[in-house]
């Protein structure tokens, strides 16, 4: 079938994976009809043939069978969902390699290199003869480059010794190659391209804000019908693959302390960002001699608020009310910039009522908002990289 498949000869690989071939395998039956469909370029059909081999799976399922629909998953762009069978496949397999190298590939693709990392070392604990165990750690490990492509200091020799395993037990070259930087380049380019309509926002004029709306409809727009269009292709809608990613982040944070204090530091620092956005753009304007009207004043520190309310509202959403409370709640990170948050919102609202305020005296609260925010982000970045060091000290 692998023949077939590699020849392009789909047809014949489908005759030998009939209906009553699988019925008679079950769940493994299913997975490889399903793993022909997605080399066939048919992901909603493949889909659903994963879909059908984990629901007639049973709980003393084989870890191959979930080793398989994890492959097929990735294979399909579905990294959360493979996440979730790979963690079912290692239950299932506790002392088995594959489920490790699985773990290994969805991390990564996930972008969670310490967790690849640690899976893939797992997996070369335990089959260090396993051309595949050596290939997912050198992998991992090349993922974790920094900003100029180098493999961090401490990670090169177990990179060049892992690599020359691999290379030693009949591994590709190229499988030791890493696709790197595709979603974190479309990140940048999409931030950078929003802060300068935002930047024409704080800085134009009249039409230069209706320029900027207009692009940022349009932007938004685009990524909604990218969006659809991603669901009709796979089967799959956004909704369902959004409580799919949901249900994973919150099983995960079961098992891992680390993960929901990290998740609290990024919460507070989003926090004062509306803010910023709202109030913040127009204490910057009234310090360089623009001030808005009142009402619009009134109606931008509204939508600050709410969006705030909005990111509290959406923790235990996301989360689970369990998780939620202990978020909110650590080391007071959240109480401390909501108050700031508060206080900045207020006190641009306050000036603007008092009106005729000159414009030194919108500088403290413009600085104060671009300071906080800034200041805040920098705080944050450092107490999440101390989080994050823990906690792979912990893996």
């Amino acid at each position: 079938m692998h023949s077939l498949v590699g020849q392009g000869r789909f047809a014949e690989a489908h005759a030998l994976i009939s209906d009553a071939f699988v019925e008679r395998n079950g769940s493994a039956g299913y997975l490889l009809r399903a793993w022909v469909l997605a080399q066939e370029q048919r992901p909603a059909e493949a889909r659903d043939a994963v879909d059908w081999a984990l629901a007639i799976a049973s709980p003393a399922e084989a870890g191959d069978v979930f080793v398989l629909a994890g492959v097929v998953l990735l294979s399909l762009d579905e990294a959360h969902a493979a996440l979730t069978v790979a963690l079912r496949a290692t239950g299932a397999d506790p002392d088995g390699w594959e489920p490790s190298v699985l773990l290994s590939d969805v991390y990564r693709r996930l972008g969670r290199i310490p967790d690849a990392i640690a899976a893939a070392r797992r997996a070369v604990a335990l089959a260090p003869r396993e051309a595949e165990a050596q290939i997912a750690l050198a992998r991992s490990l090349s993922a974790g480059r920094g900003v100029f492509g180098r493999i961090p200091r401490r990670n090169r020799a177990e990179h060049r010794a892992a690599a020359e395993r691999a290379l030693t037990l009949g591994a590709a070259p190229g499988q030791l190659v890493v696709p790197r930087g595709g979603a974190v380049l479309g990140g940048v380019g999409l931030a950078v391209f929003l802060g300068v309509q935002l930047y024409r926002i704080e800085t134009g004029g009249t039409w230069e804000l209706v320029a900027a709306g207009i692009v940022f409809g349009v932007t938004f727009g685009l990524i909604g019908v990218l969006a659809a269009m991603g669901s009709r292709r796979s089967g799959v809608s956004a909704r369902t693959r959004l409580r799919g990613v949901r249900a994973t982040t919150r099983t995960e944070m079961v098992g891992d302390e680390w993960l929901w204090r990290i998740a609290a530091v990024h919460v507070a620092t989003v926090l004062p960002l509306p803010a910023l956005l709202t109030t913040g753009l127009v204490a910057d304007r009234a310090w360089r001699g623009a001030p808005w009207p009142l009402w619009s004043v009134a109606l931008l520190s509204v939508a600050g608020l709410a969006a705030v309310c909005a990111v509290l509202l959406s923790v235990p959403w996301w989360y689970g009310e369990m998780f939620a409370r202990r978020i909110l709640r650590y080391a007071g990170l959240v109480r401390l910039q909501l108050t700031a948050t508060g206080l900045l919102i207020g006190g641009t609202l306050a000036l603007a009522v008092r009106g005729r305020t000159s414009t030194e005296a919108w500088a403290p609260v413009a600085l104060g908002h671009l300071c906080w925010t800034v200041g805040g982000w920098l705080a944050a970045s450092v107490f999440s990289a101390r989080l994050h060091v823990l906690r792979r000290r912990a893996l």
